[in-house]
């Protein structure tokens, strides 16, 4: 018997992952850059994905809310979005191009509405 396998996560382009945030609201938005870059400057809402506060996170939230992650490039996003897989998330997305690129799509959905 063949087990069906979990769907992975799915990556989203700026635009995309901008009008995920503005459609979905009980999306949990992550950022999975470091502590210094978060602080610094974050796409509002999101949450800091630390190390050592992921365990608390996959334990505590609702395997059915939805999750995008970011990062700087896209990269480690992907790691991330794999390990909310793992922990059986079903709705799990990861932006391609990090950071940057999902700031100026909000904004130019922001101003677009505006």
């Amino acid at each position: 018997m063949i087990l069906a396998e979990k769907a992975p996560y799915q990556c989203l382009n700026a635009t995309e992952a901008a009008a995920l945030i503005r459609s979905e609201p009980q999306l949990r938005l992550f950022d999975a850059r470091d502590l210094q870059s978060y602080r610094q400057q974050h796409l509002e809402g999101a949450v800091h994905l630390a190390e050592e506060r992921i365990g608390l996170l996959l334990n505590r939230l609702p395997k059915d809310v939805p999750v995008l992650i970011y990062c700087y490039h896209g990269n480690a996003s992907k790691t991330c979005a794999q390990t909310f897989v793992d922990f059986r998330f079903s709705r799990v997305y990861s932006a391609d191009g990090g950071y940057r690129p999902l700031y100026h799509a909000l904004e130019g959905l922001q101003a677009g509405s505006a």
